[in-house]
């Protein structure tokens, strides 16, 4: 019930500003218990993305103004299995700038058994070939440097990224198109971080993201004429 709803008022079924219908008219519209609509309320109050007011009745907030990351994964991908490309750019853009951030406190700040890790992580990542889990190892990286970085908030963003990163991650796979290239940033961004050599660690992982970011904006460059979304896979009508 509370993902239903929060599609609704994410896809723009209800807009910022719409009074949400009653919970008994919830209830019978959707044919579920009036208990069961009050608590997804609930949870849509959790998230911010709406607001009870006393003699107004249940209002939509402006989700860009009040939400946090977790209606990320709900935004990426319409009900209709769009993906929105300028969101996932957006995305690729702050990570750019958060991952050379962590990169350069991990040199700072790493310790030895931090650095283990991350050299676990990274021979994993030489040794693999599946592009599946290739994501997933290029996020433990990312959470190895957050950890040697000794910064909780990036930490807790990761987390907070877990969610779309498994429901997304046929998409986010096209960005390890190039594997080769991508083990030989790493080496070197974990011999920055290993050497202390903050500002060196900084620029790889900013470099890294860029081409990251570079590619995915090349990869959706519309025709001339057509529009520049993209389709699950799961969608035979599809570009993947």
């Amino acid at each position: 019930m509370a993902e239903l709803l929060k599609r609704r008022i994410l896809s723009g079924v209800y807009a910022p500003g719409d009074k949400i219908p009653a919970e008994t008219a919830l209830a019978v519209e959707l044919l579920v218990h009036r208990f069961t609509v009050r608590e997804a309320m609930n949870k849509l109050e959790e998230l911010r993305l709406i607001a009870r007011r006393a003699g107004v009745g249940t209002v939509v907030l402006p989700y860009g103004e009040h939400a946090g990351l977790e209606v990320v994964e709900y935004l990426v991908v319409s009900p209709e299995g769009v993906v929105d490309t300028k969101l996932l750019s957006d995305l690729l853009e702050f990570a750019r700038v958060l991952g050379a951030e962590i990169a350069g406190l991990a040199a700072e700040r790493r310790t030895e058994d931090d650095l283990l890790r991350l050299e676990h992580v990274l021979l994993s990542l030489r040794r693999e070939t599946a592009v599946s889990k290739l994501l997933w190892l290029d996020f433990q990286l990312h959470t190895a440097l957050a950890d040697a970085a000794h910064n909780l908030v990036p930490k807790l963003l990761l987390n907070g990224v877990r969610g779309a990163l498994e429901k997304y991650a046929p998409y986010l796979e096209t960005l390890w198109v190039s594997p080769g290239t991508i083990m030989n940033e790493y080496e070197h961004v974990v011999a920055a971080v290993r050497n202390r050599d903050d500002s060196q660690a900084r620029a790889l992982m900013r470099g890294v993201w860029t081409e990251r970011h570079t590619r995915f904006v090349a990869s959706f460059q519309p025709d001339p004429g057509s529009s520049p979304t993209w389709r699950s896979p799961t969608d035979p009508t599809g570009s993947i």
